[in-house]
């Protein structure tokens, strides 16, 4: 073929993905009907589907990621709010595994699935040996977004960050989950407070929505469950212990996991969302400080005094804000695992943006 037919022929493969990438886009932004859940008591999460429903659209986003987010562009209302747990990684994962610079791909492959974003994510770093998430010139590199979302069908995992004035007291509503509403991660952002959260990843408190009334409420997470763990409050009334959200699921009651990340070899028990003061979601929980903190009146603490309660298990398993990866060193220097070159890149990427076209939902991530 001459080299003249060659031009002409990436060209028009070049804007035929990025017509078709164009309206993917716009059909992942106007995500599928989510379906809030009925929740009129203690209940168990969704581990795969919707456990709450985003009741406004996001801010601009940072930066861009594969094909379901392009920087500037926003997230539309009543997107879908899913739990911690990823579904896993095989073959199907291929061109978007690839993308985050991971080769063989078969190195981020995890069928068996139920795992945290966090965990999953570290997990995959260091089989891959590449640094995720990361920020790469425009884009953002990682098993979701800029704001934790990700796929055709598009749904959260945590962050939200897209939705954050940066400025008030309280956090403003995100969505809502069951019957109660759900807020960014602060308590007081210009006081700089966290709130102190149950299993469920709720507490009581007065809200932009109720300032007179305390009410039980969720807040967006930097650490897993990070979005919600179930459906609050106990069944008295107050605040969930790690010990009442496990009893809900069977799988907190199973066989644990084992798996190595950064050398070190992790105890983990798939599709069980509670996870105790120590990060674990197995064995004796450590209780939450939350449920002695609200016998003293106190529901929230300085966002300084704020620590990855992962790290305990020997990794960082935690969201970070995107003013911390900016400044992280490698986030701009991506690790020799990933397409170094702007024709790799470019490569990869159009691989990606052809699978999410012609591929359906079963050749996505949950």
């Amino acid at each position: 073929m001459s080299t003249r037919r060659v031009v002409v022929v990436v060209v028009v493969v070049v804007v035929v993905v990025r017509r078709r990438a164009a309206l993917v886009r716009a059909r992942v932004m106007q995500t599928a009907a989510c379906s809030n859940p009925t929740a009129t008591s203690l209940t168990a999460c969704a581990l795969r589907g919707d456990v709450g429903c985003t009741t406004r659209a996001s801010g601009a986003l940072s930066y861009a990621h594969e094909i379901s987010e392009t920087a500037g562009s926003t997230i539309a209302s009543n997107a879908h709010i899913y739990g911690p747990f990823e579904a896993g990684f095989s073959a199907q994962q291929d061109n978007i595994i690839s993308n985050w610079g991971c080769s063989p791909a078969s190195l981020a492959y995890d069928t068996a699935g139920g795992l945290d974003l966090g965990t999953a994510t570290a997990k995959v770093a260091s089989a891959c040996g590449v640094a995720l998430p990361r920020i790469s010139g425009g884009e953002y590199v990682g098993i979701v977004g800029s704001c934790g979302g990700h796929t055709g069908d598009y749904h959260f995992h945590g962050g939200f960050e897209c939705f954050e004035s940066g400025s008030g007291t309280h956090s403003t509503k995100v969505g809502e989950a069951g019957r109660w509403n759900v807020y960014g991660r602060f308590e007081d952002y210009d006081g700089g407070k966290y709130p102190y959260l149950d299993a469920c990843g709720g507490h009581f408190g007065t809200t932009p929505d109720s300032p007179s009334t305390s009410v039980y409420h969720y807040h967006i997470q930097r650490d897993a469950p990070f979005t919600l763990g179930c459906h609050g409050p106990n069944n008295s009334g107050g605040l969930v212990t790690v010990a009442q959200c496990r009893a809900l699921y069977p799988a907190c009651s199973g066989t644990t996991s084992t798996f190595t990340i950064n050398g070190t070899t992790v105890t983990y028990m798939r599709d069980c969302p509670c996870f105790d003061a120590q990060g674990k979601n197995y064995g004796t929980p450590t209780e939450l400080p939350a449920i002695a903190q609200a016998a003293n009146g106190v529901t929230s603490y300085d966002v300084s005094a704020w620590s990855c309660r992962f790290i305990n298990n020997g990794y960082d398993g935690c969201i970070p804000t995107l003013a911390e990866l900016a400044a992280t060193p490698s986030s701009g220097t991506p690790s020799s695992g990933t397409p170094s070159s702007g024709t790799s890149r470019t490569r990869s990427r159009v691989i990606v943006a052809l699978s999410l076209i012609l591929a359906t939902a079963g050749a996505t991530l949950a």
